[in-house]
């Protein structure tokens, strides 16, 4: 019968031989894409500050950026589920693609802003990679595409950080912006040519209006979150907006649970696997995520602060590249892990790593013979905890919700990243050590920091014990099977 009839995807035969190799090419140059907008922007930051001089608004840069991740990721994601992942996808690199051309040749700081926000669109293309994957590959290399496409994230920071930093170094701070609409160019081909067009999935009719209100709540909040180093908890305009933000936020999630066919479907997080993950994912963002900013840090304080080692800049660049090499054999094990036993046990092998490593680095961070080799421990585990998150939510919801599942993960992420950022920030500058006006942070700062972040991988290892087991070795998860991820062939 009809209605009968499964959803399109999942009755899509999935990709074999050299086009799965191409379409696997192009997924993850999107990654690549995807990584390249915030590096840049965090690579130009001292010379946007000489460039403009005086000016206390250069943050923002980054700022925006995240304020635009945290709404995008979500909107594409569940925009993908409705109308195809490869025709959004295709929308999102072409906005990002000008956004970086606007910033590029920004005349005043107010344009290169708005630039970078068109750029944090980019945020997208995560939740619509892993709606591709799922959608084009057979189910048991789902997980160690996932893992691919999180290494290929992490690889790439690295190289673009290395690039952009050579752009910039030699010709001028806009060549940073043109290596990233370079890349999006070269991805808008890759997908063109060798992703399968999606499916129209749904011509529901939602009401986009209510549904966009989370943006202004968790710009929000956000925003809030940031200026606490300025303006201070007890500020009026802290709470004042924290407060508005949440307010906005509850009566926003009332009115998505009840909406027949709602933008953002919050029902997802009744689901106990779902919101668990989330709450993984939380852990991670405010804890061993802010590796880059801690690390760097370290990596290039002057030696007379007998905490930092005092490497330039470039050097450090090479160093973060090298210890995030990791990543390019933790995230595709711990794929492996989900595909094989399950996503709950690479979450715990992961958090586990989080816990060890990080606890080391109180003890390891005074050498550099010592230091190097924990932190690229460090960089491992949270590519294997990340992967293994992002199993986790696939796990747990149907294909057609793939997009908008992962969409509200990084939702989760870019707003507790903010948190975890303020945080260490605040620990940075607990103790500090001055010479001829230079003050940096102490060593007792960084070992504050490597404490914290170990006691959040404790709750994040805590969290995935509470995440439910499988019924056997094997076993997936039953929506799965549905859905026809898994299992044998299925029949009309």
């Amino acid at each position: 019968m009809q209605a009968d009839t499964p959803p399109q995807s999942s009755s899509r035969e999935p990709l074999v031989g050299r086009p799965r190799r191409w379409f696997l090419l192009a997924v993850l140059m999107s990654a690549v894409a995807a990584s390249s907008g915030i590096t840049v922007i965090y690579t130009m930051l001292v010379t946007l500050y000489r460039v403009f001089p005086g000016s206390a608004a250069v943050g923002w840069t980054v700022t925006a950026y995240w304020l635009g991740a945290a709404v995008f990721a979500a909107i594409c994601g569940r925009l993908g589920d409705l109308l195809g992942y490869r025709r959004v996808l295709l929308i999102v690199l072409v906005i990002a693609a000008v956004g970086g051309a606007v910033a590029a040749c920004a005349a005043n700081l107010a344009v290169l802003i708005a630039g970078c926000v068109m750029q944090s669109v980019a945020s997208g293309i995560t939740p619509l990679s892993m709606g591709l994957v799922r959608e084009n590959l057979p189910a048991r290399q789902i997980p160690s595409a996932v893992g691919l496409i999180t290494a290929a994230g992490m690889v790439s920071a690295g190289l673009v950080y290395i690039g952009a930093g050579v752009v910039i170094d030699r010709y001028s701070w806009q060549g940073g912006f043109w290596l990233k609409v370079v890349l999006c160019v070269m991805t808008i081909a890759a997908v063109r040519l060798c992703v399968p067009k999606s499916h129209r999935r749904s011509d529901a009719r939602i009401d986009f209006v209510r549904g966009l209100a989370f943006a202004p709540a968790l710009c929000a909040i956000l925003f809030a979150v940031q200026q606490i180093h300025a303006w201070g908890l007890r500020d009026a305009r802290t709470g004042g907006l924290l407060a508005a933000g949440v307010v906005t936020l509850w009566l926003w999630s009332r009115h998505q649970r009840n909406a027949a066919d709602p933008l953002i479907n919050i029902r997802l997080l009744a689901k106990r696997q779902v919101i668990l993950a989330n709450a993984c994912m939380m852990c991670i963002a405010i804890g061993a995520m802010q590796l880059g900013q801690v690390f760097s840090l370290l990596l290039q304080q002057p030696v007379w602060t007998r905490a930092g080692f005092g490497l330039t800049a470039t050097q450090a660049g090479l160093l973060m590249f090298t210890i995030n090499i990791g990543a390019t054999l933790a995230s595709p094990w711990s794929g492996r892990v989900a595909a094989r036993y399950a996503a709950r046990q690479a979450a715990l092998i992961g958090m586990s790593m989080l816990v060890l490593t990080w606890a080391s680095l109180i003890l390891l961070h005074r050498s550099m013979l010592l230091f190097v080799p924990g932190a690229m421990l460090c960089s491992f585990g949270l590519a294997f905890a990340q992967t293994a998150v992002y199993n986790l939510i696939i796990e747990a919801t149907p294909a057609e919700q793939t997009g908008e599942a992962t969409g509200l993960l990084y939702v989760f992420f870019s707003c507790f990243f903010a948190v975890g950022a303020q945080a260490v920030f605040t620990l940075l500058q607990g103790a500090s050590v001055s010479e001829g006006g230079a003050s940096f942070p102490a060593g007792q700062s960084y070992v504050a920091v490597f404490g914290y972040v170990a006691g959040s991988a404790l709750a994040g290892l805590v969290i995935a014990y509470a995440l439910p087991k499988q019924r056997g070795p094997g076993h997936r998860p039953s929506v799965l099977e549905g859905a026809g991820l898994s299992g044998p062939a299925r029949t009309r």
